[in-house]
């Protein structure tokens, strides 16, 4: 084994600390062998954040988010004016704010495949659907949505999907359901 000589000196905080552990495992270097092992551990377990993580850490900074209870946020959506709702959706580009958002550009410079991303990061984030999936086949993708909102929030969403899509510049075609929305996004 090729071992290296060091000579330092620590403080008396530290001293103690050395002369305890050395007692532990043996003998001082044994001691700051593994003390080096275990920040050398430490350091590799700091993930880097998922997407959605830093997503929401953007969003905290917007301070554009309202959190209601899922049942509520139902009872809201049965009972109002989708017409408007629609509208006010259209008109303040929510959809389209979130990606810039995240993405820190434009709409117009994100790639097709990162507006798709961040509409599928930011529906995940809002827990509005249960699931969100995309498939790329070939001439267009293809995007499933299952939630338990009810058939108004399918078109309300469907709509405003479609809607982002028409201003980013491609066409988005909807089938939706009851609690599901399959939709295809047309690559230009």
């Amino acid at each position: 084994m090729n071992t290296h000589r060091i000579s330092t000196t620590i403080s008396q905080r530290h001293w103690e600390l050395l002369k305890k552990h050395a007692e532990k495992y043996e003998t001082q270097q044994k001691a700051l062998e593994f003390a080096l092992e275990s920040l050398e551990k430490s350091s590799k377990q700091i993930q880097e954040l998922t997407l959605e993580e830093k997503y929401w850490m953007r969003l905290r900074r917007a301070k554009s988010l309202v959190i209601i209870e899922k049942t509520a946020f139902k009872y809201l959506i049965e009972t109002t004016d989708i017409e408007f709702l629609d509208k006010l959706f259209s008109q303040n580009k929510t959809i389209e704010y979130t990606i810039e958002l995240y993405f820190q550009k434009s709409l117009e410079e994100c790639s097709l495949n990162e507006v798709i991303d961040g509409l599928v990061i930011n529906l995940n984030i809002t827990n509005w659907v249960d699931t969100i999936e995309y498939t790329d086949n070939g001439g267009y993708y293809k995007l499933i949505i299952t939630h338990g909102l009810g058939f108004a929030f399918s078109k309300l969403l469907a709509t405003s999907i479609e809607n982002m899509f028409k201003t980013y510049g491609v066409k988005a075609e909807s089938v939706v359901s009851v609690k599901t929305i399959f939709m295809k996004i047309l690559k230009n």
